[in-house]
């Protein structure tokens, strides 16, 4: 799914408002612990012309051409990683133990996150028990209309619902 949508549904699965907006972070994070940094190295690596690997057409469909090396690499190098269930457990038992622990909700939006990429996600494949289990699924992709629009006209409503709601009770 795209890391917008998964910013708005991390916006719609927190509870308080003023905290909203974090949720919203959470829900983009696995995607941005992937992307900026796997970015950055092929920046480093090949000027502003690494900046536009994986923008051929069609690259993310099971049909589309091989992804290129650098892809590759940063799916293994961060995508597993931050993409994993496993991790997210083990980093939340840790924060629990610390004086921080009340922002163990934060890993709600992130791993719906991880699970709203499991069927969405057709070139990526998700591998939420990672580093456990090399066990994946290959979906289908989220640009497809089929998931795309049905993701929007849902997040557009569930956002629309959450935001009066707290409206209404800040209004109270």
């Amino acid at each position: 799914m795209d890391t917008l949508s998964h910013a708005g549904w991390g916006f719609v699965v927190s509870k308080r408002k003023g905290m909203a907006w974090w949720g919203a972070l959470a829900g983009a994070m696995p995607d941005l612990l992937f992307f900026i940094p796997s970015r950055i190295e092929m920046l480093f690596e090949r000027g502003w012309s690494g900046l536009r690997i994986g923008n051929e057409p069609g690259i993310w469909r099971a049909d589309g051409p091989p992804l290129p090396p650098e892809l590759v690499e940063a799916y293994w190098r961060y995508y597993v990683w931050s993409h994993s269930l496993v991790m997210l457990a083990a980093l939340t038992g840790a924060l629990a133990l610390t004086r921080f622990r009340r922002w163990c909700w934060l890993a709600v939006p992130y791993a719906l996150h991880i699970l709203m990429d499991l069927p969405t996600h057709e070139r990526y494949e998700g591998r939420p028990f990672y580093p456990l289990s090399d066990w994946y699924f290959i979906g289908v992709s989220w640009g497809d209309p089929r998931i795309l629009i049905p993701n929007f006209i849902a997040l557009g409503i569930a956002v629309w619902i959450v935001t009066r709601r707290r409206q209404k009770a800040d209004s109270e």
